[in-house]
């Protein structure tokens, strides 16, 4: 079989490197305008006498509340080397794609694979304990809903080594990708200044991916997309402010979470498939922005 040469993709990905820096722009936005909204409010209050409300609430040995966020999940990937060379025989590309003709189809070849960036949302409780003056401990199981996306753009050959479709893509594409997280932070308050105070979280993130055996196999008994494991394991980075009110207290929050294990599966079926074969590793990456009320 004549090897073909190593395809030119920096074009083919265009669109979907654009989307994901348009992603990237407006979770940007969105953290520097709340930052500029405490900001203000700051601002407004050393400009006059401020009531202090819940003075005491730090010196209180417990807290509880709920979170409501808006989380962007990713993957991050590390492919196996030259794969863009290698050819697949048609056993291991997806069946009943629209406008793939199956008769005609001997051999494939995978150009690139991406994972981009899609919006979820999530909701969680939160138990709070004191450690000292400016520290606490922070439990907050949650719940996220969100989806995963990797695009595969392939080339597909028939017996005769003859190119029958220059660009094929297939998307692996989980819509009800739902996590159990179970984050452990110290959180790391600073001196409040009138209502407001800011802080810093750090920990852990043990997290349970919920996944339906009917989405991920086919009617071939086939992966249906990328297979991964359940579960995962991750370190945590975040900062936000709290914001005292006279019931309650409200915190604005933006946290980063980066996977620490390798989830692809190493099974047979996986691996000898067109979702798991390019791919050696891979890990989960997110950005959060909540609110928190305790």
């Amino acid at each position: 079989m004549k090897k073909p040469s190593k395809p030119t993709i920096n074009n083919e990905c265009g669109p979907l490197r654009r989307f994901k820096m348009q992603i990237v722009k407006k979770v940007v936005k969105i953290a520097l305008l709340l930052v500029l909204v405490v900001a203000s409010v700051t601002g407004l209050q050393a400009q006059r006498r401020t009531v202090l409300y819940l003075q005491k609430y730090n010196n209180e040995p417990y807290h509880f509340g709920f979170l409501l966020g808006v989380n962007f999940m990713d993957y991050s990937l590390v492919t196996e080397a030259d794969y863009q060379n290698k050819m697949h025989p048609k056993t291991q590309f997806p069946h009943g794609l629209p406008g793939v003709s199956e008769e005609n189809l001997d051999h494939f070849q995978i150009l690139s694979v991406e994972s981009y960036t899609t919006p979820g949302f999530s909701v969680g409780v939160i138990g709070d304990k004191r450690l000292g003056e400016y520290f606490n401990l922070r439990f907050s199981p949650t719940l996220s809903l969100s989806s995963k996306f990797v695009q595969y753009s392939t080339r597909l050959y028939n017996a005769d080594n003859q190119i029958t479709d220059s660009v094929r893509v297939v998307i692996s594409d989980d819509k009800l990708a739902t996590f159990l997280e179970f984050p452990l932070h110290v959180k790391y308050r600073s001196k409040r200044y009138n209502n407001i105070g800011a802080y810093l979280i750090a920990g852990v993130n043990p997290k349970l991916y919920l996944a339906s055996v009917k989405n991920k196999i086919d009617n071939g008994g086939h992966p249906a997309l990328l297979q991964t494991n359940r579960a995962d394991f991750a370190l945590e980075l975040g900062t936000g402010f709290d914001i005292y009110n006279q019931w309650f207290k409200m915190g604005i929050e933006i946290k980063m979470s980066f996977s620490i294990l390798n989830v692809i599966k190493e099974d047979q079926l996986s691996k000898n498939y067109i979702f798991n074969a390019p791919i050696k590793e891979v890990r989960n990456k997110q950005l959060q922005v909540s609110f928190t009320f305790e």
